[in-house]
């Protein structure tokens, strides 16, 4: 009897913890549903396990057993709204309704809105309207690369409130389809306006590449307005597919016709790539292309012009004949000197010229290539050099640690050695006067330095070898213009007989800072010093020949004749009362025409002053 009340009871109490267990489990999972979690797992999920690989985590619903990967819950997803499609709808509505029913700080901000809002805005056209449009598309848009995106941020419309509640911030449709067209038009107009204005423009090009592997071409214009030296971008064009020679060259040809510039150009300046030598080696400057054509047929026409002139009256020949001759001796004087200018600079008449900082940066490549003794030490540097800036505590180490002298003193050689190399490369960036004047100072110096190490290094001799044959190499033809002799073996690169061009001496000449003391202060011998100076002097009066000649508005001959008596000369060719006093006209005397660019040479060399903008600074 009692073994029966006995099993009785603990069948009760078994049915009632059974029962008591069920409604917990069914209120825990009542309250979670009432709590809508803001995503499947955590709504409809529990027990959820992490592994090395995956996670595991029990259903609700139906309790299985679902696993994902670390970082995703995908598997979960799927199995909510596979398996039980009605809950899931369920719980998405409460998780939208929720969402509205949610207060947002912005919400709260527009129900307290400032005094200023109701205020009306600028009308279009407005001063402080226009100001404002303009600052926000030229500093941030254009200057800080800002996306357009920007102007319908909440974040800036409110800030844009507080600096002016008034102002109207234009759209980005706007800007995208009226004010940046628009802008750019403008600037393109600016920029045909600098090259019409320019009197001579030189060029730089290159290819640019992005982090995408984008390839662009770029064309920057420079010229001198007045006192002022001016630099602008002319295009910066998407450049798709092969980078030959004749892509490039028909891009340069499209500009160049866009900005009518094909008559003013006097340099194109690129890298030493063989498809800019392939694009641009057989151009030639404008004012030269009649030297390498045929003359014959300008001959055939000066003697048929010649012939045409015996048909004047004999009379009229006879009475001017001594005024005739002396005057014909003359011009042929002046045309055999112009002559001689025009085929002194023709034979160097290249437009395409080396970037100087590129072909200095391949003579420090063929040296560090050479230099097998300095490569070991070059390394260790560099591994603790790297080291050095991701440990703070080796970094300190490095204050106090022991190197050998050897090593040392390898690297002082090393550092010695290409000194001038990095100052050149420095100097050479400049943004508000031409670089090119620095050219011929830059390499007679560095050649003459790396004689210099030649002759005191002790363990950097190969890398010193290396640096000179290659600085000969590649800038043989400007040493050589110098008279400078070479003891060393070398081999002719391709800019050997560019840089042998006079522009390199003619414009370091021209540059205040220089003139001439380049070449007087340099290690040249004193004979070889006049040489140089005499030649330089004369390819400046070559060049200056010549451009006075080309222009249609300069007359020479006008500007330098100088009469002994001041008599009218009156037309043989018509009736004249005293006609017989025609034979007493004086002779004009005729000085050398181009005297005064000798005068011009000579106070240019006497001028005090060093700016390097001197000679236009002196025109003005």
């Amino acid at each position: 009897m009692d073994n029966a009340e006995s099993s009785n009871t603990n069948s009760t109490i078994s049915t009632s913890s059974s029962i008591s267990s069920t409604p917990k489990s069914k209120s825990e999972a009542t309250s979670k549903k009432q709590r809508v979690g803001k995503s499947v797992r955590e709504d409809f999920f529990t027990n959820i396990a992490k592994n090395d690989k995956n996670w595991s985590a029990k259903c609700l619903l139906c309790d299985d057993t679902v696993y994902d990967n670390i970082g995703v819950t995908s598997n979960v997803n799927r199995h909510v709204k596979n398996h039980h499609q009605t809950e899931y709808t369920a719980w998405l509505n409460k998780l939208n309704g929720l969402d509205r029913q949610q207060p947002k700080l912005l919400d709260f901000i527009n129900l307290n809105p400032s005094p200023s809002s109701s205020k009306q805005s600028y009308p279009a056209g407005h001063q402080r309207q226009q100001e404002l449009h303009n600052a926000i598309v030229q500093d941030l848009i254009v200057g800080l690369g800002l996306p357009l995106s920007l102007v319908e941020r909440p974040e800036f419309i409110k800030f844009m409130s507080t600096i002016d509640p008034k102002f109207k911030i234009t759209s980005r449709r706007t800007l995208r389809r009226d004010t940046i067209p628009t802008l750019y038009r403008k600037m393109n107009d600016l920029l045909k306006q600098f090259c019409s204005t320019a009197e001579y423009i030189s060029l730089t090009l290159d290819i640019w590449t992005d982090k995408r592997a984008r390839s662009f071409f770029s064309i920057t214009g420079h010229a001198i307005l007045g006192t002022q030296f001016k630099s602008y971008v002319l295009c910066f064009l998407p450049l798709n597919g092969s980078h030959s020679g004749e892509k490039l060259l028909e891009y340069y040809e499209l500009v160049i016709n866009e900005f009518q510039i094909q008559n003013k150009l006097c340099r194109i300046i690129t890298d030493n790539a063989s498809n800019n030598i392939k694009a641009f080696a057989d151009l030639i400057i404008p004012g030269f292309e009649s030297y390498f054509s045929d003359d014959d047929e300008d001959d055939d026409d000066i003697n048929s012009s010649d012939s045409d002139d015996n048909g004047l009256d004999q009379n009229d020949n006879d009475l001017h004949d001594n005024t005739a001759t002396h005057i014909s001796m003359s011009t042929q004087e002046t045309l055999n000197i112009v002559k001689d200018s025009f085929d002194n600079l023709a034979s160097k008449s290249e437009l395409r010229l080396p970037c100087f900082a590129h072909t200095l940066q391949l003579v420090v490549q063929d040296g560090l290539r050479e230099a097998v003794c300095i490569k070991q030490t070059i390394t260790k540097v560099s591994k603790i050099a790297k080291l050095s800036h991701s440990s703070i505590s080796f970094a300190e180490k490095l204050e106090t640690i022991g190197a050998r002298p050897r090593d040392l003193a390898m690297l002082n050689e090393f550092v010695s050695l290409l000194f001038l190399f990095g100052e050149a490369t420095t100097v050479t960036q400049a943004e508000k006067a031409p670089s090119i004047s620095l050219v011929g100072p830059s390499i007679i110096s560095i050649y003459y330095d790396l004689i210099n190490e030649r002759d005191n290094i002790i363990y950097t001799t190969t890398l010193c070898k290396a640096l000179l044959s290659s600085l000969i190499g590649r800038f043989g033809g400007l040493l050589t213009s110098l008279n400078v002799e070479f003891d060393t073996v070398f081999e002719k690169k391709g800019t050997y007989d560019l840089y042998g061009d006079p522009i390199f001496l003619v414009s370091s000449f021209l540059d205040g800072k220089f003139k001439l003391k380049w070449i007087t202060e340099s290690c040249l011998n004193e004979e070889k010093k006049a040489d140089a100076c005499t030649k330089i002097k004369n390819f400046v009066f070559d060049y200056c020949v010549v451009l006075l000649n080309v222009a249609p508005d300069v007359n020479v001959d006008a500007t330098q004749e100088e009469t002994m008596d001041d008599i009218s000369v009156i037309n043989p060719k018509r009736k004249g009362l005293f006609s017989y006093l025609q034979t007493d006209i004086k002779r004009k005397k005729i000085t050398d025409p181009f005297q005064y660019i000798r005068d011009e040479i000579s106070l240019f060399m006497e001028d005090i002053e060093n700016d390097n903008m001197l000679v236009f600074r002196k025109a003005f």
